[in-house]
């Protein structure tokens, strides 16, 4: 259920974002598509117990903004243990 919480508050910014900064349809299916290939690879990392990183709004917003670069960036974070 936690999940299901976060990809509607993504959802809800990819909409805001549509109207305050008036991105294109393109660009907004770019940005959902780096956020989905971003949580999908923070779900498995967590659910194959290499590395626990915490699923909450800090990651959700650096996963949905940046994708998978976004993970890269929580891994050094989790390693130099600021998460």
């Amino acid at each position: 259920m936690e999940y299901a919480k976060i990809i509607i508050i993504a959802l809800a910014f990819i909409i805001i974002l549509k109207f305050i900064l008036n991105l294109n349809l393109k660009k907004i299916i770019g940005l959902a598509l780096n956020a989905l290939g971003g949580f999908i690879v923070l779900y498995i990392i967590n659910y194959t117990q290499i590395l626990y990183i915490p699923i909450n709004l800090f990651t959700s917003f650096v996963v949905g903004i940046l994708g998978l670069p976004g993970i890269i960036i929580l891994v050094i974070l989790k390693y130099l243990s600021f998460l």
